[in-house]
């Protein structure tokens, strides 16, 4: 990619009625300088190489969509990932979200998936899959996918989509993952 979109967020963190902070930090597209830092990050984040590896292989495969990063200052403290589907077309998967410990506590992770989305569909996307916990990303803007009869090869449970488009597709049959995913869920 070559532009860098570079979003600067000044948010206040409120837990119940009381401030707590304000939080800042850059959100951008990542940069060649980068990988080192996303790799250290995504390695003590999952605990072993296996998703710098994937990252590795949807870069090598060209079905890395979007990577952005979070940082204040040049501590790079986030990483998020999305992956083009093979199918439905123009629909991607939120494949990677990691953030540091320290600000994780301060919902770093929910404002960078939101931010990411609004990249998301400046950049085509027309929906966004993710498979997490629901408790986390319902409040995202994520639901649960709409059908009985669509294939999903990581489950209904915890698959859920953002339609960044007013109209869902009529008949959705299935989603398909880069094989990097498959092969990355294999392995864990």
């Amino acid at each position: 990619m070559s532009e860098t979109v570079v979003e600067l967020l000044r948010v206040p963190i409120v837990r119940g009625r009381q401030y707590l902070c304000e939080l800042s930090m850059r959100i951008r597209h990542i940069e060649p300088g980068d990988d080192l830092a996303v790799s250290v990050l995504l390695d003590g984040y999952f605990q072993g190489s296996g998703m710098f590896h994937m990252v590795q292989q949807l870069r090598l495969d060209q079905d890395m969509a979007l990577e952005c990063v979070a940082c204040k200052g040049d501590d790079l403290f986030g990483y998020l990932a999305f992956s083009k589907l093979k199918s439905p077309d123009n629909w991607w998967n939120l494949a990677i979200v990691a953030v540091s410990s320290a600000w994780r506590q301060k919902d770093a992770d929910a404002y960078m998936i939101r931010k990411s989305l609004e990249f998301a569909r400046e950049h085509g996307a027309q929906a966004v899959v993710v498979v997490g916990d629901p408790a986390f990303y319902t409040p995202l803007g994520f639901a649960p996918i709409a059908g009985e009869n669509i294939i999903l090869p990581f489950g209904r449970e915890r698959t859920q989509i953002a339609y960044l488009e007013d109209t869902a597709p009529q008949e959705l049959r299935r989603v398909v993952y880069p094989d990097a995913v498959g092969q990355a869920a294999k392995a864990s």
